[in-house]
């Protein structure tokens, strides 16, 4: 079984990977290098409008593709899904299974393992980026992913993933290969029940870090998963989207 775990726009390249991680490169290096290249070239105007940012968030977004540092993925996202993640507490070989069993699909970088170097960087696959050989990261990416997602998942995988990266991979996957989507809802203090954007991403990074810390290797086990309030609603399921239900909205604090 593969886990999706979506990226992070903010990053943390201050901070050390522990001593134990031996870094690895990206899968799709080549690939990654002409993006990053592009992207280098582009001045504020231009990715103000390709990223729809404000003139601020653009020169940073320009100052990170100039910067010469890397760090383990898993150890540099630091946003709502990897606060559930908490990558800093893994041990040794909780780390080493994640990097066998768990993906993060990227705009620049196409798919990264827990261990694989990257670079600052701002991209989102709904960005309005355009190469040589296609007018949008979709197509530039085509089949990639979901072809190496594939041969890795053994047909089964488990998408705690927003639907803008799960469609780079899904869609490419054969019939014989499951996709198990994960909702986490809550019961809102009018009684209505939705999914709190927040909270499901940072649950997401909790799921995945369960899976990671328990050694989840099958869909099968996925409804046993309980944190925070969160349980398995079997009424509310349905075969590939089963619900995580929690009774009373209480700030979620990782």
């Amino acid at each position: 079984m593969i886990t999706i775990l979506t990226p992070s726009k903010t990053m943390d390249f201050i901070g050390l990977a522990p001593a134990y991680v031996e870094p690895t490169s990206t899968v799709f290096n080549t690939e990654a290098a002409e993006l990053r290249g592009l992207i280098a070239s582009y001045d504020t105007a231009t990715i103000k409008g390709l990223m729809s940012v404000s003139d601020d968030l653009a020169q940073k977004v320009r100052a990170m593709y100039r910067q010469d540092v890397q760090k383990p993925a898993f150890w540099a996202y630091d946003g709502d899904v990897f606060k559930g993640v908490q990558a800093a507490t893994l041990a040794e070989a909780d780390a080493i299974f994640a990097q066998k069993h768990v993906l993060v699909p990227s705009g620049l970088y196409g798919l990264v393992r827990p261990f694989d170097l990257i670079s600052p960087y701002r991209l989102e696959m709904k960005a309005k980026v355009a190469t040589a050989n296609a007018d949008t990261l979709y197509r530039f990416w085509g089949d990639r992913l979901g072809g190496y997602v594939e041969g890795h998942a053994d047909h089964e995988v488990l998408m705690l993933s927003s639907q803008e990266y799960a469609r780079t991979i899904t869609p490419y996957l054969s019939p014989q290969t499951r996709v198990v989507t994960p909702a986490f809802i809550d019961k809102k203090p009018n009684h209505t029940e939705a999914q709190v954007a927040i909270y499901n991403k940072m649950m997401r990074g909790v799921m995945g870090r369960w899976v990671i810390d328990r050694r989840i290797d099958s869909l099968k086990q996925i409804t046993d998963f309980s944190a925070h309030g969160y349980m398995y609603s079997e009424e509310r399921s349905s075969t590939d989207r089963p619900v995580f239900y929690r009774e009373v909205m209480t700030p979620l604090v990782l």
